[in-house]
């Protein structure tokens, strides 16, 4: 983990999160920002500059983890729950909602720093996967992209595949672009003329 970090520390009573926030400073956090379980945790993370979120709830809700959703999809960060919940229902919705880490009755400050350590780790792990398989969906689509124009040149110029591919890539060369994005573009323009 790096050697500081800043939190937003979730919480049913934010006022007696003195475990939590001790093994936090043990760990090297240099800021903790307080937020309500009631409040919009949101618009807190909007304005804040957060390494780590920290939810001390004692009973999550289904609602709560539908929110993180939001925050794994559009401002990742690694997500700790120390909760009194064992029901495996919230268990499940919090780990496809992104936590990396569900301890149940675990807020010694000893245990905090190996927690985050490996919830850090779950995350940076979980984040690069996340990032091969969006690369390789963009592979696959541009080559899609590629083979339907190559389809197109082969039916409106009656090329052979091997000329269709080559006149992609001249093209590709010649006009300083990605031959997917030309491929876009000759499969816009033989499109288009398919329904004049």
């Amino acid at each position: 983990m790096q050697l500081t970090f800043s939190v937003l520390l979730i919480s049913d009573n934010p006022t007696e999160t003195g475990s939590i926030q001790e093994g936090l400073s043990r760990a090297g956090a240099s800021q903790v920002h307080k937020c309500s379980s009631s409040e919009n945790f949101l618009q807190k993370l909007d304005s804040l500059s957060i390494d780590l979120i920290i939810l001390d709830i004692d009973k999550p809700s289904v609602d709560l983890f539908e929110q993180f959703s939001i925050v794994r999809d559009f401002c990742p960060k690694p997500v700790v729950c120390f909760s009194n919940d064992s029901d495996s229902k919230i268990i499940e919705k919090s780990v496809k909602a992104g936590v990396a880490a569900y301890i149940v009755d675990g807020k010694a400050p000893e245990r905090v720093k190996p927690i985050i350590d490996v919830a850090i780790m779950r995350f940076n792990e979980c984040q690069a996967v996340r990032k091969e398989l969006a690369s390789v969906k963009d592979k696959l689509s541009e080559r899609a992209v590629i083979e339907k124009a190559k389809g197109l040149l082969m039916e409106h110029k009656n090329m052979s595949e091997n000329e269709a591919y080559k006149t992609l890539r001249k093209m590709a060369m010649d006009q300083g672009k990605k031959i997917s994005v030309i491929s876009h573009e000759v499969c816009g323009v033989l499109i288009g003329l398919e329904g004049i």
